[in-house]
């Protein structure tokens, strides 16, 4: 009876959802389309958005040419570098999100009938790409070494990285890393009338008198 259900399309599309949402770095939302293989961006508009660390003093940040990645090899690296900072009760962080549904069909199969059913969870990875990032009271030596293990367990070449390191926009060029840009004080040089209607808001009671009025 139990392979009946099995069998049936309700049922079916139950077991798949068990297997799509089991893994760790499943993502949170759970509405994800089937993507297609697609290309890894490059990042050609001068773009640094992950690039540099955020929260650690350390980090591994992808040196090679923008590559795609299996949830599984970053989940090893992730396991190796739990076990070596266990001891020393450093923090790890990760700055990626693994959002691409893969899906594989059988080899010698028809054309047609859709794309296949899921498989694993994946994502891309461009160049210059920050991975990992560790903070806490660790030696730097020891922070360095289990950095180098986990590197060891994913596709690619890689670099450790300080908050000093300049910011990698290819794998061949290294810029230095832009000053911070203080976009409130920005406006406030030149307000929009959006923004100026705003403030108005916040400093004149008359707009608060008529609020939420239709």
């Amino acid at each position: 009876m139990f392979s009946q259900f099995k069998s049936s399309s309700v049922f079916g599309n139950v077991f798949a959802n068990f297997r799509r949402y089991k893994h760790e770095y499943n993502p949170r939302f759970k509405v994800v389309e089937k993507a297609q293989k697609g290309r890894v961006s490059v990042r050609t508009g001068g773009s640094i958005r992950g690039n540099s660390l955020a929260f650690g003093k350390l980090g591994l940040r992808l040196k090679s040419e923008g590559i795609r990645m299996h949830a599984n090899q970053l989940q090893a690296a992730d396991k190796v570098l739990k076990r070596e900072l266990r001891p020393t009760k450093s923090k790890l962080f990760t700055r990626f999100v693994c959002d691409l549904a893969i899906c594989i069909k059988g080899n010698q199969t028809r054309m047609g009938k859709g794309k296949g059913a899921f498989d694993h969870w994946g994502t891309r990875m461009p160049t210059g790409k920050v991975l990992f990032e560790i903070d806490g009271p660790i030696h730097d030596k020891v922070a360095r070494e289990a950095l180098r293990k986990a590197s060891d367990k994913l596709p690619g070449l890689y670099e450790i990285i300080t908050p000093e390191s300049k910011i990698r926009v290819s794998t061949t060029h290294l810029i230095d890393k832009p000053e911070p840009v203080d976009y409130l004080e920005k406006m406030k040089a030149n307000p929009t009338k959006k923004w100026t209607n705003i403030q108005r808001y916040h400093t004149d009671p008359m707009y608060k008198l008529y609020s939420g009025r239709k």
